[in-house]
């Protein structure tokens, strides 16, 4: 009787099941009962889930607090979530909570130490409600199932926002969706597309996201069905006008493609067909960029004249920018000027230009101070390194739903790049995706664990856990 109690309790604590080779004894309901398998999120969970993840570009119209219907649709699925792990006791994640209690805490000071205490709190508040929903999708994801279908959501629902982006731009229907004005072109429709976002580069940057997702999901299955829904989102991206979003399109394909072939045909192949890849496209857009910015220029569609020939106009504009915040920190303190208070600031010296940040990375030194610079960092370094994954192939248990994970690291790529020229940090998407690549983390470490311990000889198939 002792030496069974003794080799119950050492199997426990190896994480095997404790009856591996022996039926199940009898054991109390209680926490620290053994579950052979994480169990799978219901329906209504997963819906709840799934609705919020479809619908993150209903931003508005705007609700208290800047927020917007969706995160209605969110809170609900955060709770959907928190009532399904209590009724099933398991163990919820809260993934970058340390790089991200840094930013709260530099932000939270400096707002109040600040003339705008209000904007500096509401900051903090939407991080918080963020970081809650990126813990709340690392939970539910416990499973390749649960993982799969939220990723097929999210391509679903973007796709779905794509037909009615382009469909409505080509029926030249103003009323439903919103629009932004860059000036009167020769037949007065001067306009960029955005959806319910609150500025078209906010939505280019939705749909050039939503392409990793699908390459990272290899859905719709046929090759090309997947090709055809591809073209639609870059249809998409290129009616929002926005060249954040192409040059982090461009950045994150590149980075995918090095990933993607290396782990199949090793490094140095990778090496050189992203080498040739990037060669020939800096080529090409070196030749013919500066001509076709030109003719963008004397064009007279809208779409050219606000993307295209606004490019140099954009640059001249951001480095203006940019020197104005280098201003502001310079006369500031290590404690920053608070969450949001750029534009407050920049229209107190009389700046040329008024307008938030405009990069994550110097709005955050500006607004926070270096140590909220550094909380940052260990934010980008947390990412990092759980997207190391993603370098390789998939686990057995999840490459049918994530056959390229290489496509997500490229996701994450895009978005960095995209936090150079505009704040990124409080899209949902942005923390939809980070919920994701905690989820693969901790799933693809969890059947590594499996994999060791059934090599050891001391698991058998039959009992695996998951």
């Amino acid at each position: 009787m002792l030496w069974r109690t003794l080799r119950t309790f050492a199997l426990r604590l190896g994480g095997v099941p404790a009856w591996a080779g022996t039926p199940p004894d009898p054991l109390p309901d209680s926490p620290w009962t053994f579950r052979p398998a994480d169990p799978e999120p219901d329906r209504a969970t997963l819906g709840a889930v799934g609705a919020a993840v479809a619908l993150a570009p209903l931003v508005n119209p705007k609700l208290p607090g800047h927020s917007g219907p969706v995160d209605v649709v969110i809170l609900a699925g955060v709770c959907a979530v928190v009532a399904w792990a209590l009724r099933t006791r398991v163990t919820v994640r809260l993934p970058y909570a340390i790089a991200m209690a840094g930013l709260m805490i530099t932000g939270l000071v400096a707002g109040l130490l600040s003339p705008y205490p209000s904007d500096g709190l509401i900051a903090v508040l939407q991080e918080i409600f963020l970081l809650v929903w990126s813990a709340a999708l690392a939970t539910v994801c416990r499973t390749p199932r649960a993982l799969g279908f939220l990723l097929r959501a999210w391509a679903g629902g973007a796709l779905v926002w794509a037909v009615l982006l382009v469909g409505t731009e080509v029926l030249r229907i103003r009323t439903i969706f919103g629009t932004a004005q860059f000036g009167p072109s020769s037949d007065g429709t001067g306009t960029r597309a955005q959806l319910f976002l609150d500025q078209p580069n906010m939505a280019g940057n939705y749909f050039a996201i939503a392409v990793f997702v699908i390459l990272a999901t290899g859905w719709p299955c046929r090759w090309w069905s997947r090709s055809g829904a591809i073209l639609l989102l870059l249809a998409a991206v290129f009616l929002t006008g926005s060249n954040a979003a192409l040059v982090g399109l461009l950045s994150g394909g590149v980075l995918t493609l090095f990933l993607h072939v290396r782990s199949r045909a090793g490094l140095i192949k990778a090496t050189a067909i992203t080498a040739t890849t990037i060669a020939v496209l800096g080529t090409a857009v070196a030749a013919a960029l500066p001509a076709l910015v030109s003719y963008a220029e004397q064009s007279s569609d809208s779409l050219l004249q606000n993307s295209l020939a606004r490019g140099p106009r954009s640059a001249a504009a951001r480095q203006s920018l940019f020197a104005w915040q280098f201003k502001l920190y310079e006369q500031g303190d290590l404690i920053g000027i608070g969450p949001n208070g750029t534009q407050q600031a920049l229209g107190a010296e009389a700046a040329p230009a008024v307008k938030e940040a405009h990069n994550d990375y110097l709005g955050t030194l500006v607004e926070r101070g270096p140590l909220g610079l550094a909380a940052l960092s260990l934010l980008v370094a947390s990412v990092i390194a759980r997207s190391t994954v993603l370098a390789g192939r998939a686990p057995p248990r999840l490459r049918p739903v994530l056959p390229m994970p290489a496509a997500l690291a490229g996701a994450c790529a895009a978005f960095a790049v995209t936090g150079l020229a505009h704040e990124i940090l409080h899209y949902r998407w942005l923390w939809t995706m980070l919920g994701v690549v905690a989820a693969v983390h901790l799933l693809a470490r969890r059947d590594r664990s499996a994999g060791e311990v059934g090599a050891s000889g001391v698991l058998v198939a039959a009992n695996r856990v998951d």
